[in-house]
């Protein structure tokens, strides 16, 4: 798995920040040589045929029980499947009447790599590409923070979920819940989250977001 996100550690000058809503998310995808490809692109989706680019407020995830009839996320399920790259991600919990941040991560301290869709939009001389995460419902330890989670994929699995000639059955069937035993939760600084349910790319550091499970 090391291997799959070495491009991201070689981009020396890759900020170390947070990743929020409408900013840019490390996001890898097969282009025209057949080859992955490291982008950054704009995490919200903007659909090709959206009139405004408003709308990636409200596509930052895609549910995975919906996405192959959603209008926003159809052709991308079919035709421009991703995956971000990120170190783990936050969720809040009401603790004591104080809202208390956990981290999510990998066991095996790998970054995660989280089924996403892409699509490109282009208006009066302005083309933004622009990418959603998938999401699904919970496993065991996740269910006691949010009544959602990413979909994880399994490294095994990351050329099926990039394949453009995979049959939606098969990609129906990766978007499950990742394992909790092969996940670790952590107790996070609330002073570093100011604002709930933080992402965090493998290059990246705390600051505060737009919730990451609104649905859209």
């Amino acid at each position: 798995m090391s291997e799959f996100f070495a491009t991201i550690e070689e981009m020396a000058d890759l900020p170390r920040r947070t990743i929020r809503p409408t900013e840019s998310s490390p996001f890898i995808r097969l282009e025209g040589d057949a080859n992955r490809h490291l982008r950054m692109l704009h995490w919200g989706l903007i659909p090709y045929w959206a009139k405004e680019k408003k709308i990636a407020y409200q596509t930052f995830n895609a549910r995975s029980e919906s996405i192959a009839e959603k209008p926003t996320f159809r052709e991308p399920f079919k035709k421009r499947r991703g995956i971000l790259a990120w170190s783990g991600y936050v969720e809040w919990r009401e603790e004591d009447k104080k809202n208390i941040p956990y981290e999510f991560f990998l066991a095996n301290g790998e970054p995660l790599g989280i089924a996403g869709l892409w699509d490109t939009w282009s208006r009066d001389g302005v083309v933004i590409e622009s990418c959603t995460m998938v999401t699904t419902v919970p496993n065991e330890l996740v269910v006691d923070y949010q009544d959602r989670m990413p979909v994880i994929l399994h490294p095994e699995d990351y050329d099926a979920w990039m394949d453009p000639s995979a049959k939606p059955a098969d990609l129906l069937a990766l978007m499950t819940p990742f394992p909790a035993g092969l996940m670790v939760v952590e107790p996070a600084d609330p002073e570093h989250f100011k604002r709930k349910n933080v992402i965090r790319s493998t290059r990246l550091e705390p600051n505060e977001t737009l919730s990451l499970f609104t649905d859209p």
